[in-house]
């Protein structure tokens, strides 16, 4: 397999990856809504799974394309990426700040 064969598929490896973690992460978001029980401010953790199901769905579409060959760039993905875990992670540090201890 070729240099650029090995850097796409490592890769692909890295979309795979990162659906993972997001699909971890949202489920997380749900944990924490679904233990502190199902009130207005349980929006923004609901919100947030969402948001990481999204991302998860989008970093499958890109690993699959990558593995069928379609090398296109994909600027659009990464700071789709980008936006949307930085929005998670802001949301995540006013979660922690805002609600209180059980």
């Amino acid at each position: 397999m070729s240099r650029a064969g090995l850097a796409a598929e490592r890769t692909a490896l890295a979309w795979r990856r990162t659906a993972v973690a997001s699909m971890i992460t949202g489920a997380l978001f749900l944990n924490h809504a679904v233990i502190n029980g199902w009130r207005p401010a349980l929006i923004a953790p609901i919100g947030a799974a969402v948001a990481m199901a999204a991302l998860a769905g989008l970093s499958y579409l890109r690993n699959r394309s990558l593995r069928e060959g379609r090398h296109s760039r994909g600027g659009w993905v990464v700071a789709t990426a980008s936006a949307t875990v930085v929005a998670v992670a802001v949301l995540a540090f006013v979660i922690e700040f805002t609600d209180p201890l059980p």
